[in-house]
Parts: structure tokens; sequence; C-alpha cells
């Protein structure tokens, strides 16, 4: 199935798309934006304070001594986080050549500038799979124990979903 992520003046939105989707689900915001690879400062921050670096003493008074490892440990993170997010010089010169073209014609898009563009965004269709779980479900007629697959949900009790 396919997540599915559009945006209007109410702001981001998700759903799934295809078979056999599960009756009345609820998805998570968090989860969506996890599979989007939309970063929670907020929780990385928080992580960081409270877990990776709670142990060591901060007066939190911008003095140099007590910044400048966090800012190196941010940009660290920067770096991580966007390790796939790179272009090719490949890419930066058919989009200069592309913006080239645009300007030589006086037009705004050039025949195929806009979709090469297009191409070098986010998607906003990404395939998933609903995360599952193993529940006993009874007993079949000779007493033997009886298994069925259910959707597995968080503790919000939203479904979770996780990138094919």
């Amino acid at each position: 199935m396919e997540l599915i992520k559009t945006e209007d003046e109410q702001g981001v939105m998700y759903s799934l798309s295809g078979d056999n989707l599960p009756e009345n689900y609820v998805l998570s915001k968090q989860n969506c934006d996890e599979i989007f690879g939309v970063v929670d400062v907020e929780k990385l921050a928080d992580e960081w304070v409270f877990e990776t670096n709670g142990h060591k003493w901060s007066n939190n008074d911008d003095t140099a001594g007590d910044n400048y490892g966090s800012y190196k440990e941010g940009f660290k993170k920067a770096m991580e986080l966007n390790k796939d997010k790179v272009f090719t010089l490949e890419d930066i010169e058919e989009a200069f050549a592309y913006g080239q073209l645009n300007q030589l014609h006086n037009q705004k898009y050039f025949s195929g500038s806009k979709t090469y563009v297009q191409s070098l965004q986010q998607p906003t269709e990404i395939e998933v799979e609903i995360v599952t779980e193993t529940i006993n479900d009874g007993l079949d007629e000779m007493a033997q124990p009886q298994y069925a697959k259910v959707p597995k949900l968080d503790s919000e009790g939203q479904l979770i979903l996780k990138n094919i």
C-alpha cells in the first residue's frame, strides 16, 4: 500500500491507499513524518539534554565551553540525518542547464524542466506496510489454539507503518 502525503492551507495530512485497509484506522502523524524523513527537533533536543548528555553538568549560560560540545554534536546529527539527501554534480548541472534554457526562451518552464525539478523534490507517496502482531484467537473445535494477525497499534491506538 502507499502512504500519501498532501499539504494544503490547514497543514500536512497523511492517508493510505491500497487493498485490504483496516476499517476505521487512524494514522500517527509522528510515524508518518518519520517515514517521510521529517525530523522532530524537539525530540532530538530532549534526547540530547536528558539522555545522551544528561550526566554532564551544564550551567546553560551561553558560555563558550557550555555550547561548544553541543554545537558540534548538533552539526554531526544534522549531517547524519541528511546523509541520503545529496545531489550529484550531474543533478546540479542539469538543473543549471534547464535554468539557462528557461532564461534563453523567456519562459517560466522550458520543456521538461518542471518535471525534472519535481523529480528532485521529496516524494509524496511511499510504499509502506502495516506492522502486524499475532494474537491468540481462541480454540478451534479440536481445542487447538488459533492465531490471527492483526494490525499493531501504538499507545494512542494508531496504526504503526513501516517502509517496504
